[in-house]
């Protein structure tokens, strides 16, 4: 009983805490430290730039885990990933779960001068590589992740519904 009243208390606790800060960006460092500021995000460079009491530090990819941008009353979170080039870029975090899909800006970035839609998807499954995913060519890819559920990319056009859909499924 004590422990259940106990545990009670904190959750309580918690949810205060965390609605103190709700609508305020935030990073959580590699040592999973959690602090609440502003945020100015360069993604041709990778680098975050974070005023935090009165001070401005910049952050690269690499020394952060993740972070959330607070704007036009939404939290956009990112987080940072490994990509094929052996680089750690920031990445939105649009639906994790069992397969995880991640979006990556490229404007500004050389590799993708040409490119006219302005992203790349990443997918990945349960802690397995990143598969870097075009906006055009991710049914191919997902036809083959989301195996005995194709259906599912008949029902939808839109990338994040697909993996939402794949991993209710999956939970089920």
């Amino acid at each position: 009983m004590n422990k259940t009243i106990s545990l009670l208390g904190i959750f309580l606790f918690l949810s205060v805490a965390l609605t103190a800060q709700e609508g305020k960006d935030f990073i959580l460092t590699m040592h999973k430290d959690t602090l609440y500021g502003k945020i100015k995000l360069d993604l041709k460079t990778n680098i975050l730039t974070f005023e935090y009491q009165g001070d401005k530090v910049s952050f690269k990819a690499r020394t952060i885990d993740q972070f959330g941008i607070f704007r036009k009353g939404q939290t956009h979170v990112y987080k940072t990933i490994t990509n094929d080039w052996n680089e750690e870029i920031f990445v939105e975090v649009l639906v994790e779960g069992t397969l995880n899909l991640y979006r990556y800006f490229t404007s500004g970035n050389a590799l993708y001068e040409k490119d006219a839609v302005g992203y790349r998807y990443y997918l990945n499954k349960e802690n397995e590589g990143y598969i870097r995913v075009t906006p055009r060519s991710y049914k191919n890819i997902l036809q083959k992740m989301v195996k005995n559920k194709t259906y599912l990319l008949a029902q939808f056009e839109d990338v994040p519904m697909i993996i939402q859909a794949y991993n209710n499924f999956v939970s089920l």
